[in-house]
């Protein structure tokens, strides 16, 4: 079955007066004390975080006006395996994905077949160095780290339809989504 999009009216309660109070953008702060500005981003595969326990594959997502923090660059694997190392991060399935963005990580582990099991960190309050937040503290992810997410999740369902064989688990691995996100 193959889904469509369709649109559904809004109930009658829901007129100009309702939309104008909603749907707004907030005025919460990000990682740096800043309110929401829209910056275009890019996705950059950097390879594998390899463990005895788990294989990472690994992302950076470009602001397109700012660079990453060389200091988040440069220690994004000792930081992922002492998170390992320390029991902070559930292996389950032994796969998933990172992603480097402004100030901001999320590590996703693949566990109970199907679901997404995502740890987040930030350098809010632990600035210039990433700290483990909550997910009601980071969210799961912006609109551009989801696209990623999104094609990861494509990829690792094709993964599923597939024998799970060597082959296929390689393909899942090699495969990255790569440039703009826009």
């Amino acid at each position: 079955m193959q889904s469509i999009e369709i649109e559904i009216e809004l109930p009658s309660f829901v007129d100009k007066n309702y939309i104008k109070n909603h749907c707004n953008i907030d005025n919460l702060a990000d990682q740096y004390k800043k309110t929401y500005q829209y910056i275009k981003r890019s996705s950059k595969p950097i390879g594998f975080f390899v463990h005895d326990k788990i294989i990472i594959k690994l992302y950076h997502m470009l602001r397109e006006s700012q660079p990453l923090p060389q200091n988040l660059i440069d220690g994004l694997n000792d930081f992922i395996k002492k998170e390992i190392d320390n029991n902070s991060i559930d292996i389950k399935q032994g796969v998933g994905f990172a992603i480097l963005s402004q100030g901001f990580l999320s590590i996703n582990i693949w566990g109970r077949g199907n679901v997404l099991f995502t740890y987040t960190y930030t350098i809010e309050d632990s600035y210039p160095n990433l700290s483990k937040k909550t997910l009601d503290k980071t969210g799961v992810a912006c609109t551009w780290e989801i696209r990623i997410m999104k094609f990861e999740y494509d990829l690792w369902q094709e993964y599923l339809e597939t024998k799970m064989e060597n082959r296929d688990k390689e393909s899942y691995l090699k495969n990255f989504i790569s440039g703009e996100l826009f």
